[in-house]
């Protein structure tokens, strides 16, 4: 009973995280009709014919696990389509001191997560140095407690598959011609957990994120590769 109560009130939580985020996006539709500097007309095959960038990205996801603050970093690539469609894989990691107790270990074991994942972003607003960005992505990896030994290689205890989704949205400001820094807010849902782990991953994100403009780089300083070529 306990446990179809917790599910019943994380299922309240995203929701009300969904809704949230939502209206952040539709406060920002006045602002884009405005500009009118970004046309939503092209279709997704549109964007894939563009010739693509490269894309490299650094995101620090910060949320709270039962009231203890956690990080899970993150390194992408992708490529660019149109500086406007992003599309990607990336790596990530938990950082954190969050422990469980086990059976016989006098000490709790420190929790750990790591997972790939598949992304895509869509700038929707875009005037001057400020972009808005649409964020989601799609994650597949493992969570585990990690035993020490005094002799030897770590121990994965308790390891099994994990499956996340991630919604944001996240603004950002262009601090020079290359590089891009942001912020943002979303939530992780976990379409899969471990049921091995007590603590539970459902949590708002805040995230901070730095971005490498390879496509303004490229417009700049591309000619130069394509006469060496030449």
């Amino acid at each position: 009973m306990s446990t179809l109560i917790n599910q019943i009130l994380n299922d309240i939580k995203i929701r009300s995280t969904l809704l949230r985020i939502f209206c952040l996006w539709a406060l920002t539709v006045p602002c884009v009709c405005q500009s009118q500097t970004i046309q939503l007309g092209p279709t997704l095959s549109a964007f894939i014919r563009q010739r693509p960038t490269p894309a490299f990205k650094w995101d620090t996801q910060n949320s709270f696990i039962t009231g203890k603050s956690v990080k899970v970093q993150s390194l992408k690539a992708g490529a660019t389509f149109g500086n406007q469609l992003t599309v990607g894989m990336g790596y990530h990691w938990l950082q954190s001191d969050i422990t469980q107790d086990v059976a016989g270990y006098s000490n709790p074991l420190p929790m750990k997560m790591r997972y790939i994942s598949i992304f895509g972003e869509f700038v929707f607003y875009n005037k001057g140095n400020w972009e808005g960005v649409l964020p989601i992505q799609l994650g597949y990896g493992h969570s585990f407690l990690e035993a020490k030994p005094t002799q030897g290689k770590p121990v994965q205890l308790y390891r099994e598959s994990v499956l996340l989704y991630e919604p944001n949205i996240t603004i950002e400001y262009k601090i020079s011609p290359w590089i891009g820094i942001g912020a943002g807010y979303g939530y992780r849902i976990m379409l899969k957990n471990n049921p091995n782990i007590t603590q539970n991953f459902y949590a708002p994100l805040y995230v901070f994120r730095m971005r490498i403009l390879f496509g303004e780089l490229y417009s700049k300083y591309g000619h130069l590769f394509q006469d060496e070529i030449e």
